[in-house]
């Protein structure tokens, strides 16, 4: 199984969305997530992974979370705080991500 932590942002002024993809360049950003992605590649792992959210959802604060399947597992999407230090905040999601990621091992490796 693999993780992937990231953080997306939502550009503000999506108008002159066309241009960034040829520039490349930074942009004022808000409405941010941090992402932990579970992937899994064997099939019957996979359903296990699927099966798993649904206990997941009722585990977390369907306010502050997000949980989308994915063809090879799921999404974890938390909104990012903007009154709280970004640094703490992702600091904080990825030992909750790796702690997630440390449960999930065990129920999908065994």
């Amino acid at each position: 199984m693999d993780l992937f932590i990231s953080m997306k942002a939502e550009p503000f002024d999506r108008a002159l969305e066309p241009y960034w993809k040829t520039m490349a360049m930074p942009t004022a950003q808000s409405g941010g997530y941090f992402i932990a992605e579970y992937r899994e590649s064997d099939a019957e792992k996979i359903k296990l992974l699927k099966r798993y959210v649904e206990i997941l959802r009722g585990k977390l604060d369907g306010d502050n979370f997000l949980i989308e399947l994915t063809s090879l597992g799921f999404l974890v999407k938390k909104k990012v705080d903007d009154t709280v230090d970004y640094m703490d905040e992702w600091e904080k999601w990825v030992l909750l991500s790796r702690a997630l990621y440390n449960e999930l091992s065990d129920v999908v490796e065994d």
